[in-house]
């Protein structure tokens, strides 16, 4: 490894940290957001369901940099509270990733066969209990490569938060490489171990697949 990564690894390890936090904080709250989104929206609730499709519309039609902005700058500014660029970066990749999760979710639970459902009714269940018990967890476990698959790109989008002053893992070398200037090593390093983390997000996601998924 170059000395000037070895030099700063401290303050690159840091940054990772950082990258590490805002990517669960942000996959935990996008995948339990949007799952309420896609539920509401699959049961059609009156009123709720197509504010929340004017929402995701809203959300997947706007650049993840300007939902950062107006997590940052237009929602305190609007609401009149303070946050910090930490907090404004992981609310506004909770309201990105949610839209499209929200999505996804909804065409998953759309894919539950209904014979399934059928089956659930027959058993005296409620309508919202067959939803509850039957549909979202069938429907998760075959969404689990979906799911990952929009893990990783929010992984690999954190690093927008630098555009705001969060000094994770882009912003840590960005100040290294202002620094050092040793764009290729820097640069190359990041690449590295954005691939890296990225690739074992992913394998999770395959390991829980092969584990949990419901076979047809």
């Amino acid at each position: 490894m170059p000395d000037v990564i070895l030099k700063n690894l401290p303050f690159l390890l840091d940054g990772l940290r950082l990258t590490a936090e805002i990517a669960f904080w942000s996959i935990l709250g996008g995948t339990l957001l949007g799952l309420v989104i896609g539920v509401v929206r699959y049961v059609r609730v009156p009123v709720l369901a197509p504010l929340l499709g004017i929402y995701v519309g809203f959300v997947r039609g706007t650049p993840l940099l300007m939902i950062v902005f107006i997590s940052y700058f237009g929602l305190p500014a609007l609401l009149g509270y303070k946050t910090s660029a930490y907090g404004a970066a992981i609310l506004g990749f909770i309201l990105f990733v949610a839209a499209y999760l929200a999505e996804d979710l909804r065409a998953g639970l759309r894919s539950v066969r209904p014979g399934l459902i059928a089956a659930a009714l027959a058993t005296g269940l409620t309508r919202l209990q067959v939803v509850r018990l039957v549909i979202v967890p069938i429907a998760l476990r075959n969404m689990i490569p979906t799911l990952f698959n929009q893990y990783v790109r929010l992984f690999k989008f954190t690093s927008v938060a630098s555009i705001i002053g969060v000094n994770e893992l882009t912003g840590s070398a960005m100040l290294v490489n202002g620094r050092e200037f040793a764009p290729i090593t820097i640069i190359g390093f990041i690449a590295v171990t954005y691939l890296v983390l990225c690739l074992a997000i992913s394998s999770v996601g395959r390991a829980l697949y092969a584990r949990l998924a419901v076979r047809a």
